[in-house]
């Protein structure tokens, strides 16, 4: 399962873009009076003032994650969520949580709002893909190849997807998913498709 450790971006896409767009409002247009200014001033000023907020949250919770602090990790991912609805990084943190602590289907309902906010977002892919392994491998492998045509470099995806096909008894397949994963790192090497009899 992925833990993405890096920090989350200081504001969201959406923070950007309406702050931008409070910006050239400002002073694109000569008939804008002094009040107007001010008014998109302020708003820029409050979207800042979330987006900070926000972030700040995304790092506490990041932080009471890391501890396994799962409760208090909950509920400021939850405050997040409150504030911005459709937060990504909010989303997809209380899915990990969900799987670390065994509640698969909360994780895959966290997963898909992530993914509702970015169907790009190859980390809610890869840990969904790694649930549905078990239950539902042939919804696994298209998640796993959706991931590997998004970020053709995905060697963990890669090397997941050849590990399910060798399962199903794909071997043409998964030898050639290996030998893609180890291509882009080495250091797979050490995991061995099963052998299927």
């Amino acid at each position: 399962m992925k833990r993405v450790k890096k920090n989350h971006p200081m504001m969201s896409a959406a923070v950007l873009a309406m702050v931008a767009a409070a910006a050239v409002a400002c002073s694109s247009s000569s008939a804008t009076t002094a009040a107007t200014n001010s008014s998109h001033d302020k708003t820029a000023k409050a979207s800042l003032a979330v987006g900070s907020q926000v972030n700040s949250l995304l790092q506490s919770g990041l932080t009471q994650a890391d501890k396994k602090n799962w409760s208090a990790a909950t509920t400021t991912f939850k405050k997040v969520l409150a504030i911005s609805p459709s937060n990504i990084y909010a989303d997809y943190d209380l899915g990990w949580i969900a799987q670390s602590t065994g509640n698969s289907n909360g994780a895959i309902s966290y997963y898909t709002k992530a993914l509702a906010a970015n169907a790009s977002y190859t980390p809610a892919m890869y840990n969904e893909a790694i649930i549905l392994e078990a239950s539902h491998p042939q919804e696994a492998i298209a998640v796993y190849q959706k991931i590997v045509s998004i970020d053709p470099k995905a060697s963990s995806a890669y090397l997941r997807l050849a590990l399910v096909q060798a399962e199903l008894g794909d071997t043409t397949a998964a030898k050639a998913n290996d030998a893609k994963a180890i291509s882009l790192d080495p250091a797979l090497s050490k995991y061995k498709l099963p052998a299927k009899n």
